[in-house]
């Protein structure tokens, strides 16, 4: 076929077109074709205007698609002209209003070329996509840089509301090489945000290459609709390299400030871009405040968009540090990195980084308070958002007021509230408190600007003699928030886990002010549980203790020192003393001073009996605590036997090695009273006794020394009004017990001295003895009568036991028994009077009594 151009001229429509898999699909698709061909068809020429009334092609849509190709050319180079536009188109995340493609190139057995210029007007992201944008700075809301990424973020969500844009653009090279630049690229919002490039300004992508790059040369201002504002410059040498410069002005927002040094670029032909600047930040830290932090920015940007700073050490110092009501002086604090490795990286697979802090030096004020914080090495995980923190130590305050903790290991990581971690070692005191902590460990939490602690910890006296065993809780919590310490915790004796007492501390860091309330619901003491697991101060004081103890009490501290009060009570208690077994013991104790067991004077204890081996019922002593494990005894009373029982004031101090020392008087006893408390059914007695038993005891137990009761004025009697008790005794014996059946006596004295759990020595004189009512008289008692007798008896025995040798004693068959020897000599002594001898009338002591 010769000299013929075939050619093809027409409209070609349709209803529909779809793909088989039904993922693309065009409404009303036409074409109308002007095509002209040379005579070997190896040639073209013409135009195509295409359009389609709606097009769905995956998650994308459009309503309008129309495109005006005109083409010249040959299979070996073909030039193109492209006019295309769309309207309303809609993806996933975005839509745009319109969008418009004005391009002019080459194709053919070449690398393809188009050079154009592209621009869409009045497109947005999604809702999804500016929330996630504006909350993504949420979880900063506490740092310096919250309220600038909040105001950033929040402007950038404004600039994808409404955007327009345009570019020229050029896509050129195949394969690795192949790339699309954007020139001179333009972007405004309806916020009033813009970016402009320089008609020069290149943006280009390497999408061929193995690795997708970004590569840009240019310069580009920024600002507006309260973005960072700014202007940026790279210049790219013919081998590749590149230089540049960035300025940004101040940027601030709701109290915070950052300051970015002019920024300098250089690079190589292979697309790292490294970066050097400064930055100064201020704003809010932790509920408190950070001024002019000054950051050092090292580092360098991959072309596949990663960022980096540069290994080594670099440090971070600020010029003012305010949080929970620290304030620190200007600081400084060393990052380093692992060698070899980045301080820290973010790219396509996330942030990285490995940051170790050699040690921590931190220096401030807590209100008036001076402040140090000292630690170990420090480490924080980036890729993980863990840190660790070792040797930690806290100090507040100055001199005896100082506060202290410390820590073995804190670790802690993020959470959707703030921070959270674990306290492992950790041990404090509060200022003077005598009271220290140890053995702390359990999980802490920041959120909303307060700091909390669930777990254990163990309590000690501080005192160099502890005046109590150590206590453990295992609930104690705590709560650091606005300089303010709060803390619970209930405590237990630490071998038997036995509840002691619940605590309610506050404390104030501006002037190391606080308190503690200490509640005591019921330690009860029995079997299982005794005061000397709970106190040394119980050793040798007290023991078998039946009963329980009730109370509250406070402690008050300030920069200037420590106050406590308290008041404690136990009820119908039983025990077992020095001086004896106690029981029906009620009393309540107000202290002044209750860290150092000082009471107020006046505390009343009401006693059932004591029982020293003498049982005294229903008394009361009047004593006060003086601190230092020393107690004055006011005084005390009992009624006994028809008069009474007093205790002398005295001062008993259990930490000395000697004994303490008690004197009680005996008033007024009836011997008649006296005898038939203790059962003595056949004895009738009378007379009134008065005395002093100084009782000496220590932590072996206690003594009489030399203990004296005496009778009153005119003495008394004594007389056996029972059965004869041994009927074998004989003659002899029955005419003794008749005469000696009664007696009666001018004076009588018992002296006693000894153990109250050993022996003891009891000597008895009577004086003036004679019959009383009721004996056989005769010739032999008549003159027996006539002797001016006095009987010295001496009783050596267990005093517990003393009372069954007085009731022998008293029995008229067991003293006839033991002296009636005694009195046939004397019987003889008066005979031999008469003869004119001189004899004795006794001799100075009586034969030993069992």
């Amino acid at each position: 076929m010769r000299d013929v151009r075939p050619q093809l001229v027409g409209p070609l429509r349709g209803a529909s077109l779809a793909c088989a898999d039904d993922d693309v699909r065009a409404s009303a698709p036409q074409i109308a074709l002007d095509l002209s061909l040379s005579e070997d068809l190896q040639s073209w020429k013409g135009t195509a205007d295409a359009s389609i009334a709606r097009l769905v092609a995956g998650p994308v849509r459009a309503d309008h698609l129309g495109v005006l190709a005109r083409f010249d050319g040959t299979a070996v180079q073909t030039r193109l002209a492209i006019d295309a536009d769309m309207a309303r188109l809609r993806g996933a995340d975005f839509a745009a209003e319109t969008l418009s493609l004005d391009a002019r190139g080459l194709v053919g057995s070449g690398a393809p070329r188009l050079d154009g210029r592209i621009s869409f007007a009045r497109a947005s992201g999604s809702d999804a996509v500016r929330r996630s944008i504006a909350e993504g700075a949420r979880g900063l809301g506490e740092t310096p840089v919250g309220p600038l990424a909040a105001k950033a973020s929040l402007a950038l969500s404004r600039v994808l509301a409404d955007a327009s844009g345009s570019a020229e653009f050029a896509l050129l090279g195949e394969g690795p090489s192949a790339r699309i630049d954007l020139i001179a690229p333009k972007l405004t919002s309806a916020s009033g945000a813009h970016f402009t490039g320089s008609a020069d300004s290149r943006v280009g992508y390497l999408y061929g290459a193995a690795q997708p790059a970004v590569l840009a040369s240019g310069r580009w201002s920024f600002g507006g609709g309260d973005l960072p504002t700014g202007t940026m410059r790279l210049d790219r040498s013919a081998d590749g390299s590149v230089t540049g410069l960035a300025s940004l002005e101040p940027y601030s927002a709701v109290g915070s400030r950052l300051t970015l040094e002019p920024v300098r670029f250089s690079g190589d032909r292979n697309g790292l871009l490294r970066f050097a600047t400064s930055a100064d930040l201020s704003g809010p830290l932790a509920g408190g405040r950070v001024e002019r932090l000054r950051v050092p920015l090292n580092g360098f940007l991959a072309p596949t968009g990663a960022l980096a700073l540069n290994g080594g050490c670099s440090r971070v110092a600020a010029e003012r540090v305010e949080v929970a009501g620290f304030r620190l002086a200007s600081t400084a604090i060393d990052l380093c990195s692992r060698p070899g490795a980045p301080l820290f990286s973010a790219g396509p697979g996330g942030l990285r980084g490995d940051i170790r802090i050699p040690g921590l030096k931190l220096r401030g004020n807590s209100g008036a308070s001076p402040f140090a914080f000292d630690s170990g090495p420090a480490q924080i995980d980036l890729a993980a958002m863990r840190w660790s923190l070792a040797r930690a130590d806290i100090r507040l305050g100055e001199g005896e007021s100082v506060t202290r903790f410390a820590a073995d290991r804190l670790t802690g990581h993020g959470t959707a509230q703030g921070m959270a971690g674990d306290l492992v070692g950790a041990r404090g005191k509060i200022g003077a408190v005598p009271l220290n902590m140890s053995e702390i460990g359990g999980q802490w939490r920041w959120a909303g600007g307060a700091l909390s602690l669930d777990g254990g910890l163990l309590l000690t006296d501080a005192a160099p003699d502890p005046r109590f065993f150590p206590l453990v809780s295992k609930n104690a919590q705590l709560r650091f928030a606005d300089g303010v310490i709060d803390a619970t915790a209930g405590f237990s004796e630490q071998k038997t886990g036995t509840k002691v007492l619940d605590t309610v501390i506050r404390h104030r860091l501006d002037d190391a002010t606080g308190f503690a309330d200490l509640a005591v619901r019921e330690l009860r003491f029995g079997d299982a549980f005794q005061p000397d697991k709970l106190t040394s101060l119980a050793l040798g004081v007290v023991a078998n203790v039946q009963g329980a103890v009730v109370g509250d009490g406070r402690i008050d501290w300030t920069a200037d020192g420590v106050t406590s009060r308290g008041t404690f009570a136990t009820a119908d208690t039983s025990l077992a003393a020095a001086f004896g077994p106690v029981t029906g013991l009620t009393t309540t104790l107000t202290f002044d001073d209750l860290i150092n067991l000082r009471t107020a004077p006046g505390q009343i204890a009401r006693i059932k009996e004591i029982n020293p081996g003498i049982p005294v019922v229903d008394g009361t002593i009047e004593y006060r605590l003086l601190g230092d494990n020393k107690v004055r005894v006011e005084g005390g009373s009992w009624p006994f036997a028809g008069g009474q029982l007093l205790l002398h004031p005295a001062t008993l101090d259990f930490n000395a090695t000697e004994p303490r020392r008690l004197s009680f008087d005996i008033v007024g006893v009836d011997a008649a009273v006296f005898l038939q408390s203790f059962g003595f059914e056949n004895i009738n007695a009378t007379g009134v006794f008065d005395g002093t038993l100084p009782v000496e005891f220590d932590g072996l137990g206690g003594r009489i020394v030399g203990g004296r009761i005496d009778s009153r004025g005119s003495g008394g009697t004594l007389a056996y009004v029972g059965e004869l008790s041994n009927r074998n005794l004989g003659a002899i014996a029955n005419f003794a017990f008749g005469a000696l059946r009664s007696l009666k006596y001018d004076d009588l004295s018992i002296i006693m001295n000894g153990d109250l759990d050993g022996e003891m020595i009891t000597d008895i004189r009577f004086g003036g003895v004679g019959q009383g009512e009721g004996a056989t008289r005769n010739f032999l008692t008549n003159q027996v009568a006539k002797l001016p007798l006095v009987f010295n008896i001496k009783i050596t025995a267990p005093f517990r036991q003393l009372l069954t040798s007085a009731k022998g004693f008293y029995d008229p068959t067991i003293f006839i028994e033991q002296n009636l020897p005694a009195l046939m000599r004397a019987q003889e002594e008066a005979e031999a009077a008469k003869k004119g001898a001189a004899a004795p009338v006794q001799p100075p002591e009586s034969e030993p009594m069992r």
